[in-house]
């Protein structure tokens, strides 16, 4: 059907033609074997196919196939036409399969879908539980991001792209995913549009708690929202409260927008200035504290710039940890230290407006 369909297993055919070879009379069975059907473009494929299809004419008749699907059991039901052109009306009913989409996160499904139309325009809908949701061990807060920026390349044109998607995605209940970064609970009501090569996310996300961990600081999560208006693209916008406490200050922040364009509000009780909340969260002191410590200039233009650019760093160049000391020693006139962790535990370190840099195993 199409040249980027990956196929394997094995084929019996036992089939009877008669009449004329204007209108011939075709009929049998097809017996499938272990087959195994993917694309490159589709996040699942299917392994150890089993059944039988029943030949009558111009029509497949599916009377019984079972198989494997991301681990889980997948049954087929419904008939494939192939005269005049190639038509299909096929019923899938799923058991825990898993999905590993988008990137990152792993969830244990259960599914009812319908399949409809031909090889050139088709339609795959019905409805999808997520029975348990997950993080996968590798999963990094800001690689997960990055890939809602829309800078994904486009595939060759294929099979995949034809068959359009209308599948609701629902929570069977309260879900929990934990990573070491972030831990969260929450529903989900999602609709999954686009088409099987192209898969998009639209709907809501209501988080009811959870956990983030930056900069060995532990934020409590509030009830917030994620939603997915764009049905072009995944493009999650976030509503999301976090609380934390330094010292006697209980800190909110507030993050609203896209990944790529998110802006954070502060807020604290009792009340203090946005600049104060922000040397609270770099340096677990406000901004009076910090100067009544002797803190200079440089020191606080360097937690500063390493506050922004930490995330950056860590993503591209494989860095576990970035700390600022603004301070050396307690002396006043010391430069800032930035020490920079990386796998292996090499620690290096770098002192702003001096010129002296030291590197250590």
């Amino acid at each position: 059907m199409d040249p980027d369909l990956q196929s394997s297993g094995t084929l019996s055919l036992d089939v009877l033609a008669s009449g004329t070879a204007q209108n011939p009379l075709v009929r049998g069975q097809v017996h499938l074997q272990d087959v195994a059907l993917s694309t490159p473009a589709a996040p699942l494929g299917v392994q150890k196919l089993n059944g039988t299809l029943d030949i009558s004419n111009n029509t497949l008749q599916i009377s019984r196939l079972e198989g494997e699907m991301g681990g889980g059991q997948v049954s087929l039901g419904g008939s494939i036409s192939y005269k005049p052109n190639l038509q299909f009306n096929v019923s899938l009913q799923s058991k825990s399969v898993r999905l590993r989409y988008p990137a990152g996160v792993r969830a244990l499904l259960d599914g009812s879908l319908v399949l409809s139309g031909t090889s050139d325009a088709s339609t795959l809908n019905g409805r999808v539980l997520i029975d348990a949701l997950s993080f996968t061990p590798d999963f990094d807060l800001s690689k997960f991001s990055d890939q809602f920026n829309g800078s994904t390349i486009p595939a060759p044109p294929g099979l995949a792209d034809n068959i359009k998607l209308a599948v609701g995605l629902q929570s069977k209940s309260n879900l929990s995913a934990t990573s070491s970064q972030v831990s969260i609970e929450g529903q989900v009501a999602l609709q999954v549009v686009g088409t099987v090569a192209n898969p998009v996310i639209i709907g809501r996300t209501d988080l009811t708690s959870g956990e983030l961990f930056y900069r060995n600081v532990r934020y409590q999560l509030q009830r917030g929202i994620i939603t997915f208006d764009n049905p072009s693209e995944t493009e999650p916008v976030l509503n999301v409260s976090a609380t934390t406490t330094v010292e006697q200050y209980k800190l909110t922040l507030t993050l609203r927008g896209s990944f790529d364009k998110l802006t954070t509000s502060y807020t604290s009780d009792p009340p203090l200035a946005t600049a104060d909340i922000i040397n609270l969260i770099a340096n677990g002191q406000t901004t009076q504290e910090a100067a009544a410590a002797g803190q200079s200039t440089d020191s606080m233009i360097a937690s500063q710039v390493a506050g922004q650019v930490t995330g950056g760093i860590q993503h591209l160049a494989g860095i576990s940890a970035l700390q600022v000391d603004p301070l050396l020693g307690g002396n006043q006139k010391s430069s800032a230290r930035v020490a920079i962790q990386q796998a292996g535990d090499e620690e290096f370190s770098f002192y702003f407006l001096d010129r002296f840099v030291t590197a250590r195993n």
